[in-house]
């Protein structure tokens, strides 16, 4: 489903909306589900908790991850997204997906050889990189399938980050019909802040039918 893991150390504050990108960046955030059905999952699962964006960067690789976990889980339920690209290129290097959701777990884990993919990590990394301003096709890695899909542009709008409104742009992300193609039936948006750094403020992954909403925590 979507991304993460149950987190030892301490979490990181990421960096402070206008400030100029870094070489690591580490973004906190809480998250809620959505929808009817994922509301009545909330009723049995944990409906709200923690999650984590980061971007770590050594020996010329940049490595990616999705966390998003819950300190009310009583089963230890957690989804985890993440890869490792080459950080001139966004060449993929190796992509993987863990997750223990519903009392199901699984791990997918493989080297990307085909050339453009990314994963939802590494894809958000490369939207921040370069937002697009007119619909833009993209390859993405999800589960151990790639799948074609469409970053869309939408109308900029407003977002508060502790008691800050920030202006922000929306992006869509959805899978596309294309002949002898599977076709990617989860959905992600993402609301980038007007900044040098485009902080990522709110993250709205759907799959499986609940949607889990991530919202930007400010520093501190």
């Amino acid at each position: 489903m979507f991304g993460a893991g149950l987190l030892a150390v301490l979490l990181l504050a990421g960096p402070a909306l206008g400030q100029a990108r870094p070489t690591d960046e580490q973004f906190r955030y809480r998250w809620r589900l959505r929808n009817f059905v994922g509301s009545i999952a909330g009723l049995f699962l944990p409906n709200q908790g923690e999650g984590e964006l980061s971007f770590k960067t050594a020996n010329g690789r940049l490595t990616s991850e999705l966390l998003i976990t819950s300190s009310a889980s009583k089963q230890g339920e957690y989804f985890r997204y993440g890869s490792e690209v080459d950080v001139k290129t966004l060449q993929p290097i190796r992509a993987w997906s863990a997750y223990a959701w519903r009392g199901e777990t699984k791990t997918r884990s493989s080297p990307v050889d085909q050339r453009g993919v990314l994963d939802i990590a590494s894809g958000i990394y490369a939207i921040r990189q370069d937002p697009p301003t007119k619909p833009r096709r993209m390859e993405i890695w999800s589960d151990g399938r790639i799948y074609p899909v469409v970053v869309i542009p939408l109308k900029d709008e407003k977002r508060k980050v502790g008691g800050r409104t920030v202006d922000v742009r929306h992006f869509s992300i959805r899978g596309v019909e294309i002949p002898e193609r599977r076709k990617w039936k989860g959905k992600l948006d993402l609301w980038l802040a007007k900044d040098e750094i485009s902080t990522p403020v709110e993250i709205l992954i759907s799959r499986n039918l609940a949607d889990v909403q991530m919202e930007l925590l400010p520093p501190g």
